[in-house]
């Protein structure tokens, strides 16, 4: 029972290292649309429905109501090779190469000449990664996935001709799931499996603020809380032959980083229209995993010494027919992990973001678009795992969306009017 604990307890770590491989912002899941910017711009453009979630302060900007729905597919093509010093057994396949499909929807209403409202729904936060079954590193991790899909609502207030403020509250899901390889015991089995799963729920504040203080120019500011995941489960543990221990939990807890994001909007000239855009996220806190075992007696926190993201990103917008609008962007996000301290589970590096996009105006009140986006990390070398040494190679990723939105109802003009009436 000892040797067992012993085994199973190597496992909850190894759990702990996988979850930290499935999670990062994705400017492209909160919206269709951002996939024609690659981010760049994102809290100052207030084009679309999609500000809701981008910059609530944005939806001030509408005199009419406006739908948008969209649908997103991610391709991760990236491969892994073995270094000279690995000496474990297994295949060197890297992410196995499937299309990961999302989508996302919004809704906002003006109900006077300064109040609006909204709601969106997304999954901004997460993502998936899946190897082969016989990878070198399946002993951390086969296949893992932290997902948040959120509801917000959401409401602004257009303070003067200038300024205009909003805020939401985005209801969090968490979802975890995380399946790896056990050692055989005694040596020369096959191996065991682990898998783990559950449920979270949590709130993440957006807060908004949009600012015109020249015109043609357009200047947002957006703030995303922290927030806490904490899963639990009890680990199926099969494929080993030994027999499993009694009330062997697990918890895990994960944080969603705060974050803050500036943007500029400038009308160039009639047609042409430059964005340019800074923000951090907090991911120095996010490389803290509390794992705990019940059984086990573990209680301690997983450090992969994440370092905090920098995003920078310029983008344009041309506007070739009255009916035809196309995009590009371009942008910058810095590393999280560095070569010496990054883990094999997480294919993670400095993000070179390649955008470009399309708009059609079907009518007066349907727009069309369609954006795709090329993300380029290179070759990763990753932190040798006891017998585990190698490098992602060519690792990327594309995101191609497709999104209608519309916008209906006549323009919302609501005034009070004060009457005096003089006495007889």
């Amino acid at each position: 029972m000892k040797i067992y604990a012993a085994l199973f307890a190597l496992g909850l770590l190894a759990a702990g290292n996988g979850v930290m491989a499935g999670a990062l912002y994705f400017p492209e899941m909160s919206s269709a649309s951002e996939s024609s910017y690659a981010g760049a711009g994102m809290v100052a453009r207030a084009n679309d429905a999609g500000t809701v979630f981008s910059n609530p302060a944005g939806m001030t900007r509408f005199d009419k109501a406006e739908i948008m729905a969209g649908a997103t597919g991610v391709y991760i093509p990236t491969g892994f090779e073995t270094g000279p010093n690995n000496t474990a057994d297994g295949s060197s396949r890297g992410v196995n190469k499937r299309v990961v499909p999302a989508g996302s929807f919004a809704y906002l209403r003006p109900l006077s000449d300064r109040l609006s409202v909204g709601i969106s729904a997304q999954n901004y936060f997460g993502l998936a990664l899946d190897w082969d079954d016989s990878w070198v590193g399946r002993y951390s991790s086969v296949n893992v996935a932290v997902l948040a899909p959120q509801v917000q609502p959401t409401v602004a207030y257009k303070v003067n001709d200038w300024l205009s403020v909003g805020a939401g509250a985005a209801l969090t899901l968490g979802y975890l799931r995380d399946k790896m390889r056990v050692k055989s015991f005694p040596p020369g089995g096959d191996d065991g499996k682990l898998r783990i799963s559950d449920t979270d729920f949590a709130v993440q504040g957006n807060f908004g603020v949009m600012l015109e203080p020249w015109e043609h120019t357009r200047i947002g500011i957006r703030y995303l809380t922290e927030t806490d995941l904490d899963f639990e489960d009890d680990p199926d543990v099969s494929g080993v032959n030994l027999p499993p221990v009694p009330g062997a939990g697990l918890d895990l807890g994960i944080k969603m980083p705060q974050q803050v994001h500036a943007a500029v909007h400038h009308q160039w000239s009639d047609k042409l229209a430059l964005l340019g855009s800074i923000g951090w996220e907090e991911f120095s806190k996010f490389s803290k995993v509390q794992v705990k075992g019940d059984a086990t007696g573990i209680n301690t926190t997983l450090d992969a010494d994440f370092r905090d993201v920098w995003h920078f990103g310029v983008g344009a917008e041309y506007q070739y027919t009255p009916k035809w609008e196309v995009t590009a962007g371009f942008s910058l996000d810095t590393s999280m992990s560095t070569d010496r301290t990054r883990p094999i589970v997480i294919p993670l590096g400095t993000m070179y973001r390649y955008a470009i996009g399309f708009k059609h105006k079907r009518r007066e009140d349907l727009t069309l678009g369609g954006g795709l986006t090329f993300i380029w990390e290179g070759n990763l070398p990753v932190k040798d795992t006891g017998d585990v040494s190698g490098r992602y190679t060519n690792d990327s990723i594309w995101i191609a969306s497709l999104y209608a939105g519309w916008r209906y109802g006549k323009a919302t003009k609501i005034h009070i009017q004060l009457i005096a009436i003089k006495p007889k």
